[in-house]
């Protein structure tokens, strides 16, 4: 279920809302929705819920034998390579299935998948908690109903944020209910329908059209607005989920972690990963390239450079089984393993110099990111880097109005800016909070307007 439909918005989401506070205690709270958070993916991933229900069993079974047995390391391996081997079986065996068939090995045969909608978030979240009871980062939770909430909340469920247990602990067993905390959730849920419906989906109806014509017949100006338009609609397609969630959380008296901080402001690919999906960038920093590093302390930055290379290698893999997704990692791992080394300095001295640098790296890697396969990825460089052609289509047969305005409207939001104090204060502070009100309600209207016209509207990252 996508949280920018009609059916979530008017059916699934006021039901909940009214069955919740009709809960009369926060344990009844927590099963109603437990038990609606499964009925949600079930909607989405059907029999595939009872995976998400054994996962949650498997975390809490292995973290207690990690925190009550001798067994701890032992646990811990068998936790690890449990989740990662049904991450694998639903993710990623066609891919090497197929790449085995291409190499030549015979005997195998092609598998049919099932969906594995939300399979990496929730592995993740399920690997990090039994890591952090080993770690002793968090404690042993007694009561697996905690757990399985903590892995099912459907706000965060499916695309994220990945959420660490010991920051929602307290949160499960203690939270608020406020008027003032609903309000400020439903104002971050409009908001991310708006970037999500009138920003990112406008876009992506450009973006489309282009990469689903012939790459022969584009110009190459065209291709060069493609990727640059796709690396504005990814944006505002993951960071409208991602506030989504945040609100739906903060309705339900929840804080769920912020996962994103104007990441095309950057002026290295260090800083942009520290502001673009931050609990990804949190997870494997912690749960990958820091045990990688302390293994490679010794060699000094050759030692970092192999891990970040390594790691970000991961983080490819993660996001899809296709060899783009494992360059996409690669490519970027050895940038920030050269940042580490020696051009990071220079890129604080060189004025400007870094933000055409990032940019310059993140189309790249964007085309890899929305290519379906190598051969398509290289046409496209092809295009971008060759002379126009005569006879080929320029702007005006893929790019309306629309499409610049809501372009033009991302590229501003990508730059963050502040109101000064001075209008903060006496009328014009209550003038600028009915003007934001009013904002709101015309930009949820128009969202609920596209959104009945619209027949489908995925979220880029509910793939991953």
């Amino acid at each position: 279920m996508v949280f920018s439909s009609i059916v979530f918005i008017f059916i699934f989401l006021p039901i909940f809302l009214v069955g919740y506070y009709l809960m009369p205690r926060i344990w009844a709270k927590n099963i109603f929705l437990f038990l609606s958070s499964l009925g949600f993916y079930f909607w989405g991933a059907g029999n595939l819920v009872v995976l998400l229900i054994f996962i949650g069993i498997f975390s809490w079974f292995f973290s207690m034998l990690i925190a009550k047995t001798k067994f701890k390391r032992t646990s811990l391996i068998i936790a690890i390579a449990t989740f990662i081997g049904i991450l694998v079986y639903y993710k990623y065996l066609g891919f090497i299935i197929d790449s085995l068939i291409y190499a030549g090995i015979t005997g195998i045969h092609q598998v049919k998948l099932v969906s594995s909608l939300g399979v990496s978030f929730f592995t993740f979240q399920a690997i990090s908690y039994t890591i952090n009871v080993y770690r002793k980062n968090d404690r042993f939770e007694k009561n697996p109903g905690y757990i399985m909430l903590y892995l099912t909340m459907f706000p965060q469920l499916i695309a994220g944020p990945i959420v660490r247990y010991s920051n929602i602990e307290q949160q499960l067993k203690h939270r608020k209910f406020e008027l003032d905390r609903f309000a400020e959730g439903v104002k971050r849920f409009i908001i991310g329908l708006g970037k999500k419906v009138l920003i990112a989906n406008s876009i992506g109806f450009m973006v489309n059209s282009i990469m689903d014509a012939d790459i022969s017949t584009i110009s190459p100006a065209v291709a060069w607005l493609c990727i640059v338009a796709f690396a504005v609609q990814l944006l505002f397609d993951f960071s409208g989920y991602t506030d989504m969630a945040i609100g739906v959380g903060k309705m339900l008296g929840f804080d769920l972690p912020e996962n994103f901080n104007y990441p095309y402001i950057s002026k290295s690919l260090t800083e942009f990963w520290r502001r673009w999906h931050m609990s990804l960038y949190a997870w494997i920093k912690d749960y990958i390239f820091s045990p990688l590093s302390m293994k490679m302390r010794y060699w000094g930055k050759s030692g970092v450079f192999i891990a970040l290379t390594v790691t970000f290698i991961i983080s490819g893999i993660w996001h899809g089984p296709t060899w783009n997704f494992i360059i996409w990692g690669g490519f970027q791992g050895l940038l920030l393993g050269l940042e580490e080394l020696f051009f990071l300095k220079y890129l604080k001295r060189l004025k400007g110099f870094g933000r055409i640098y990032l940019w310059f790296v993140l189309i790249l890697c964007a085309v890899l990111f929305r290519t379906k396969d190598i051969h398509q990825a290289f046409g496209y460089y092809a295009m971008m880097f060759h002379f126009s052609k005569p006879g080929v289509l320029g702007l005006n047969a893929f790019v309306m109005h629309e499409h610049i305005f809501a372009l033009l409207a991302g590229i501003l939001l990508c730059i963050p800016f502040t109101i000064s104090e001075r209008f903060k204060t006496g009328k014009m502070n209550m003038a600028i909070q009915t003007l934001g009100t009013m904002l709101l309600v015309i930009v949820f209207a128009i969202s609920l307007m596209r959104i009945v016209g619209d027949t489908s509207n995925p979220f880029i990252y509910f793939k991953f």
